[in-house]
């Protein structure tokens, strides 16, 4: 007897009723918008981020940690090497070099014993992958980067609202990225988030949310 098992199953609740009729008085549902924000402060509040910016998906907000990090040529990003292709494709297309490290099987993430011999000149990021809610060993990997001056991106694509010694995970990285794929703890069809604690990448990061332009400041009547 052949049976086919599907893949996935999203949950969809209608109980948003209010919501909807938000969406109908504001007459707007486009990106940036009234309820994007309160998605983004949400994600703030909760995984104590300084910054959380909607897009369209993980990978693009994988795509943008790699213009963030200004990868270049032959700059070398260190991952697991069971993830998805985004996690790699990502810095690919800029240039960069994805150094894949073999996992701990017990957890699925990123064996820590693992990544100082990848370690050269040339690398650049540390990007570790939550996998299945589980957290990596985070107080390591953070000592690792701290000592070569590497930045740390957390791909926790489906990890929201988990924690490592009680720190939300995407609040430990420079960077973090967020999955709202139908596959995913939280979903809308497609969708992701961008999660900065790295101040320093804040303005350069949303006017890159912002197609290159400088949209946020002047909706703050800055510019």
């Amino acid at each position: 007897m052949k049976l086919n098992i599907p893949f996935n199953s999203p949950n969809i609740f209608n109980n948003e009723k209010s919501n909807i009729n938000k969406v109908s008085i504001l007459n707007s549902y486009s990106a940036n918008g009234y309820f994007t924000k309160k998605c983004e402060m949400f994600l703030k509040q909760k995984l104590k981020t300084k910054e959380a910016l909607l897009v369209n998906s993980c990978t693009s907000a994988l795509e943008m940690c790699a213009i963030l990090l200004n990868i270049k040529k032959g700059d070398q990003i260190i991952m697991p090497s069971f993830t998805f292709v985004s996690s790699a494709n990502a810095f690919v297309l800029r240039g960069g070099v994805p150094v894949f490290v073999d996992i701990d099987p017990e957890t699925c993430n990123i064996d820590v014993n693992k990544i100082k011999s990848s370690i050269n000149k040339k690398t650049k990021a540390i990007l570790v992958v939550h996998y299945a809610g589980i957290s990596c060993d985070m107080e390591s990997i953070q000592r690792i980067a701290k000592k070569h001056k590497l930045f740390v991106i957390e791909d926790m694509a489906h990890a929201i609202l988990s924690s490592y010694k009680k720190k939300p995970l995407g609040s430990i990285g420079d960077l973090a990225t967020l999955s709202f794929h139908e596959t995913k703890n939280i979903h809308c069809g497609e969708g992701g988030a961008l999660l900065i604690n790295n101040p320093t990448f804040i303005n350069r990061s949303k006017i890159l949310r912002d197609k290159g332009t400088n949209r946020d400041l002047f909706n703050k009547k800055i510019v």
